[in-house]
């Protein structure tokens, strides 16, 4: 969603080389992926957007991880917004899937909202 089908295999990639170079202890590596899975899919990716915040986490940028975490929430709602609209003539299956991306879509913002706020609380203590 929000970038050409075509280079999704590509964001993938990057996003699964981020994280293998986290587990291997490679931030400055993973810092470089996670930037150009946020590039190549136009930050229209949330998960690129997670693999940056874990990267920023691990390097002790808690600024870095608020920002990350904002620009995934942001995506999730664009993608939420995205599938709260109706689907007419869609068969029910279609609109199942719908609804279940939209509400997978929901939790994880949920969820990435409880860390942001932790993260702000932190940052506005320090």
């Amino acid at each position: 969603y929000g970038y050409p089908a075509g280079l999704r295999w590509l964001v993938e990639s990057f996003r699964n080389s981020c994280r293998s170079k986290l587990a291997l202890g490679d931030v400055d590596g993973a810092r470089r992926d996670a930037f150009a899975a946020t590039v190549f899919s136009k930050n229209a990716d949330a998960s690129a957007h997670e693999c940056l915040a874990e990267v920023c986490a691990k390097s002790g940028d808690a600024l870095g991880e608020l920002q990350a975490l904002k620009a995934a929430i942001s995506s999730l709602e664009l993608l939420e917004e995205e599938y709260l609209k109706p689907l007419p003539g869609k068969d029910a299956v279609a609109r199942a899937a719908a609804a279940i991306i939209r509400n997978d879509a929901a939790a994880r913002k949920r969820e990435l909202g409880f860390k942001a706020v932790k993260l702000e609380n932190i940052l506005r203590l320090s």
